[in-house]
């Protein structure tokens, strides 16, 4: 009996000094604050932060894993905007588990929509998080202890819509941090700038250098995901038959009826087609990737660019 009061003695004299060390160790990194609708952890307090501003954003929808000696995702989308990086510690006594099951649910609360999940080790290696994804090395630890969300809130009158990802994860210390990109978009905008179509090959080849990403004209599918206007063919032709250079993802979108799974893979199979036309028009098959990402990347809630085709620079 003794000897288990002095164990439970101890276990509290420890919490009393992790308290204690935390109330003395500062506020908020200088000129930081919380993004504007989305609450803090109770108790946390800003230990980076940084206004990134407008970026083409890479949006991870899968897990990472090194692929030819690139970190990649399974799934994942360039999206421009505005970003805002904020790293929050928890103070002691809360679990990684508890702080995601509470920001996550803040972020889906009115009209959030969840585009991907995992934790542990379902999500690849903390490492690549840390350092590939955040850019931010203090977020690595252990793979069972990190969690990942990544969310949309669609636009308002009032406001653009926003993506964040949200990562938590117990450093080998037992400290707990939580992490949120924010990316606003630029609301109509960046829509414009979206759907905006491009007539030349050098005019398409200066957009994907410039943005990383470049929505193709003149293509368009039926209800059956069959190619009902292939015009914008010959201008993707042109443009990597004449930069040998370029490596690129086909990324196709659509928002229709049916599951999300349904939906990404109808897409999927929008852009394997147009891969294998390019293929048959002599691009080489390892110069592409076709992707289909479904509704999960939406750019705009109305107009063209709801079903689109894209390029992406690899």
């Amino acid at each position: 009996m003794a000897t288990l009061l002095r164990v439970v003695l101890t276990v509290l004299f420890s919490i009393l000094l992790q308290a204690h060390a935390w109330s003395q160790s500062g506020a908020d990194v200088v000129g930081s604050a919380d993004y504007p609708g989305i609450s803090r952890f109770s108790g946390a307090r800003i230990v980076d932060y940084r206004e990134v501003g407008d970026t083409n954003y890479r949006l991870a929808l899968g897990r990472l894993q090194r692929v030819n000696g690139r970190v990649m995702a399974g799934r994942e989308e360039r999206i421009q905007g505005a970003l805002t990086r904020i790293t929050y510690e928890i103070p002691p006594g809360y679990s990684g588990a508890d702080v995601f099951a509470r920001l996550s649910t803040q972020l889906l609360a009115e009209g959030g929509e969840e585009l991907y999940r995992c934790q542990g080790r379902a999500c690849g290696s903390s490492n690549f998080w840390a350092n590939d994804i955040f850019a931010n090395r203090v977020l690595y630890g252990p793979e069972t202890d990190q969690f990942y969300l990544a969310s949309t809130r669609a636009a308002e009158v009032e406001s653009p819509g926003i993506y964040t990802a949200l990562y938590v994860i117990t450093r080998g210390n037992r400290t707990v941090l939580a992490h949120l990109d924010i990316l606003a978009l630029s609301g109509a905008s960046h829509s414009e700038h979206l759907s905006a179509q491009v007539s030349t090959s050098e005019a398409l080849l200066t957009r994907l250098q410039q943005d990383g990403v470049v929505v193709v004209p003149g293509l368009q599918f039926d209800g059956q995901d069959q190619l009902i206007d292939e015009g914008g063919l010959a201008l993707l032709v042109e443009t990597l038959l004449n930069n040998p250079q370029l490596s690129v993802y086909v990324v196709a979108h659509l928002r229709a009826e049916g599951s999300l799974d349904a939906q990404v893979e109808r897409s999927r199979h929008r852009a394997a087609l147009i891969t294998t036309q390019l293929s048959e028009a002599g691009i080489a098959a390892e110069r592409m990737s076709a992707q289909g990402v479904g509704p999960l990347a939406p750019a705009c809630s109305t107009g063209s660019c709801i079903e689109r085709v894209e390029l992406v620079l690899q």
